[in-house]
């Protein structure tokens, strides 16, 4: 089993701010609701929309999660 990671980078540019969240844990199935209904990912994409930001991510089951965000700046 591969020793746990979490990679986090915050960028500032003219656009705005970016950042993204990347780790090598078990997943999951984005078509699965149920995991957006506790406090996690549903609270952080409440928050990013709230600011007009937009957010991606991009898992699987067994291969890791990838969240993108990104906040324009007035």
């Amino acid at each position: 089993m591969p020793r746990p990671r979490t990679d986090i980078s915050l960028i500032r540019d003219k656009d705005g701010i970016s950042g993204t969240v990347e780790d090598n844990g078990k997943g999951f199935d984005p078509a699965d609701k149920e995991k957006f209904e506790g406090i996690g990912l549903k609270n952080i994409i409440t928050r990013i929309e709230y600011l007009r930001g937009t957010v991606d991510f991009d898992s699987a089951p067994g291969r890791g999660t990838v969240i993108a965000m990104h906040v324009p700046l007035p």
